[in-house]
């Protein structure tokens, strides 16, 4: 390959990637921040913000207004000067001295996340406004893209090339992230470009530009140590994506750039946590003294409300209370292996296909197969496990994730997978199975972000297993007043929780006992109960027209045929259902109940104005 050859592969990238910028940076200046991402008509009803967005907008604001990360009154002004809700999640901590002691100023507050995104956003922010997020999430993923492909070309034709990059950012959940003020299309962004300067001297066509001659040598080595340090400030698990880089070379027996890789990641994390340190007097933003979640109260909004107005947040604390026991340490561990890869709310079939397709093609590769990309595996795979073991209930990401937002650091380094690509049609493979799942979420990202558990209501992703041990964190769980109701309690049984996972019932009727099914659907539910062992009894009554149901337990089965006012009883004596294990050491268990109904009706007109098309009244009991 001639050095012409290879700017030209160089070129159509830049091109390639200009085009996604503008576009998606042209959105980010044309669009209402504000507007698209309001859940009501009422400006006042919803704050507009998702999971832990409030921390990162309050500390770009910040950074770009006030030049520091010191939470204050203005912080809560300026928010609700633009959302009138107000913030909600901020994660707020006090101040430690040095020598580990509460700060002597407990007015003083600072923000419990991580400053590296927000510190990036900040020029933005001060140009443009909140819309600078948006800018810059732009920026990243026309990066990611064009790391993506410049690596890929080295061995691929242009075509092909340029199919396989865009395939492996825009048919998965990669661009829903572009909508979020969050750092993880930065941590996909920042891994990939680090894993770009490690392994593009390996596959660059000779000779090559001058300008990209540094990525032939040591120092880019240097710089992608470098940013792996910056990539675990942001996130401390993505320590792990710089021990492949440090043991290849350790294998090479090149001692010099295995120090090198170390010196470089030490630095630029140690600044980090260093920064974090000067700042507030503790290394860790999670952990500290006095870390807690705001949500409907906020500190300094009034001169006589503190923190003490917060729920207590500290998450340097584990789960070994889950992890040292053994029944279900393997119960959650063989579940979230399987969820990991086929999960309907964060699998890397539907979520992150290009993976999948990475790892086929990469064991189908044979002699094209290169020795360093076994330690990119075993680096990806290290992460994936660690997460499981640590996080077995929140391995997703909690907070309304969409898709597993743990695994996008992970995920930007896995496009190093792929052996050479010579087929068109195989590189349409991301594409085709992607964007089958993905499409309705990443054409419309600030919806899906809103509503995360809307898209798994209908379509393929309805047909993966629900992830059982996340129970606490499925995106559907945004709505928790709405979709987990208590039901049983009320007459005298056992109390258990139902979760909603679609809105195919009507939650809950007046009496407090029993719901209605919508019409002609299939409605899907989790039981969640505290008793091992007992019989869960469904009450069925229809309506004014003959419905047959069908019913579904975790694998046991019922049909009932019920005339116009009929009532039927059917009781099932199911297994002893998933363990649920909280961090009081309350063991609870969960099943899989859905119900399908073949017809519906509109009640008559009458005093309560009731237009629901409904299906079948259920009163669920559980029946010691």
């Amino acid at each position: 390959m001639t050095s012409v050859t290879a700017d030209a592969r160089w070129r159509a990238g830049w091109i390639s990637a200009a085009v996604v910028f503008v576009c998606f940076g042209s959105l980010a200046l044309w669009m209402d921040p504000v507007g698209v991402r309001r859940t009501s008509a009422d400006p006042t009803a919803a704050s507009g913000f998702q999971s832990d967005e409030a921390t990162y907008y309050l500390m770009g604001h910040s950074l770009a207004r006030d030049l520091d990360l010191e939470y204050r009154h203005e912080d809560l002004a300026r928010t609700r000067r633009e959302f009138p809700g107000g913030p909600t999640g901020v994660f707020l901590k006090r101040g430690v001295t040095f020598s580990d002691q509460p700060d002597p100023d407990q007015s003083r507050l600072f923000y419990g996340k991580s400053f590296v995104y927000p510190l990036v956003a900040a020029p933005f922010v001060a140009i443009v406004g909140t819309k600078g997020f948006y800018v810059l999430n732009s920026l990243l993923l026309a990066l990611g893209f064009f790391w993506a492909y410049a690596f890929i070309s080295a061995r691929s034709a242009v075509g092909v090339s340029l199919v396989l990059a865009s395939g492996f950012v825009f048919p998965t959940v990669v661009p829903v992230y572009w909508a979020w003020i969050a750092p993880e299309l930065f941590n996909f962004t920042l891994g990939l470009f680090a894993y770009f300067c490690w392994l593009y001297k390996f596959v660059a066509p000779a000779p090559s530009s001058h300008r990209t001659a540094w990525l032939r040598g040591p120092a880019s080595d240097v710089v992608a140590a470098v940013l792996v340090g910056i990539l675990t400030f942001s996130k401390l698990t993505n320590a792990l994506l710089g021990l492949p880089m440090g043991l290849w070379w350790l294998w090479k027996r090149e001692w010099k750039r295995a120090a090198v890789v170390a010196v470089g990641f030490a630095l630029s994390a140690g600044l980090g946590f260093g920064a974090n340190l000067a700042i507030s007097g503790e290394a860790n933003y999670q952990g500290g003294f006095d870390r807690r979640t705001c949500y409907n109260a906020f500190p300094l909004e009034t001169p006589a409300v503190g923190l003490e107005v917060c729920a207590p947040r500290e998450t340097s604390k584990a789960l070994t209370n889950v992890w040292f026991d053994p029944q279900m340490f393997w119960s959650n561990l063989r579940a979230n292996l399987g969820y990991f890869w086929v999960g309907r709310y964060g699998g890397m079939v539907a979520y992150f296909f290009p993976f999948v397709f990475a790892l086929a093609a990469l064991g189908t590769a044979g002699r094209e197969r290169q020795s360093w990309q076994w330690f990119v595996l075993a680096g990806i795979a290290l992460q994936v496990i660690v997460f499981l073991i640590t996080l077995p209930y929140t391995f997703m990401g909690g907070g309304g994730s969409v898709g597993n937002r743990y695994f996008m650091g992970v995920y930007g380094v896995a496009v190093f997978l792929l052996p050479p690509v010579r087929s068109i049609a195989a590189s349409l493979g991301p594409w085709l199975v992607g964007g089958m799942f993905m499409a309705p979420l990443a054409l419309s990202p600030f919806d899906t972000s809103m509503r995360p558990g809307d898209r798994a209501f209908s379509g393929p992703l309805r047909v993966l297993p629900v992830e059982l041990t996340n129970y606490n964190d499925l995106p559907v769980a945004t709505e928790r007043e709405m979709m987990v109701r208590g039901f049983g309690a009320a007459a005298g049984h056992p109390g258990f929780q139902l979760m909603y996972l679609d809105k195919n019932s009507w939650l809950r009727e007046a009496d407090g006992l029993s719901f209605w099914t919508r019409g002609q659907s299939r409605a899907e539910l989790l039981v969640r109960t505290n008793l091992p062992e007992r019989r869960l009894q469904l009450m069925l009554s229809a309506g004014d027209v003959p419905v047959s149901v069908g019913l579904a337990l975790d694998g046991r089965r019922a049909a009932v045929s019920l005339a116009p006012n009929q009532t039927a009883i059917v009781q099932f004596a199911p297994d002893r259902g998933f363990p649920f294990k909280n961090v009081k050491d309350q063991v609870s268990y969960i099943w899989r109940l859905a119900i399908t109904t073949d017809a519906g009706f509109v009640p008559p007109p009458n005093a309560w104005n009731d237009t629901r098309f409904l299906g079948v009244r259920v009163l669920p009991l559980v029946i010691r």
